[in-house]
């Protein structure tokens, strides 16, 4: 699933896309504010699909990891806000559990190098995330805010 949201910061209009990997429980995107050296990189989310009546929602679950180039090691975030929402009773302990699970298999699946002595990721960005990062998504999507 991938859908594109336009923002304005600073007088300059942006728009940005995010690709929502379903099997993966991840939402990836190349955010268009990251800084100069760093454009290109990816920044990935777990999340939940949601669908509530009409509306996909898609909730971030805290935990989130930065891609880089291949031969840069991914960085891993906010394991302590997802801890944090444990113990606060945010989120269930089998959700909570279902969440590490996903987290774990995208690294895995997506991310973790098979022998040190190979230079690139086993798949990412996924094929099928290449193959959209060009094509032109309809303008007339709305994007619903919470």
């Amino acid at each position: 699933m991938a859908y594109d949201w336009g923002f304005e910061q600073q007088g300059q209009h942006y728009i940005h896309r995010s690709f929502v990997l379903l099997d993966d429980g991840i939402q990836i995107n190349q955010p268009v504010l990251f800084p100069p050296e760093q454009q290109g990189w990816w920044y990935c989310d777990l999340v939940a699909v949601v669908q509530d009546s009409e509306l996909l929602r898609v909730d971030d679950l805290w935990i989130d990891v930065i891609v880089g180039p291949p031969d840069h090691p991914y960085r891993l975030l906010d394991l302590n806000e997802y801890g944090r929402a444990m113990a606060d009773g945010q989120v269930s302990p089998a959700a909570a559990a279902d969440g590490l699970i996903r987290a774990q298999r995208f690294l895995d699946r997506r991310l973790n190098r098979r022998h040190e002595a190979e230079r690139s990721r086993p798949d990412f960005p996924p094929a099928e995330v290449k193959a959209m990062l060009s094509v032109d998504l309809p303008r007339d999507w709305t994007l619903m805010e919470s």
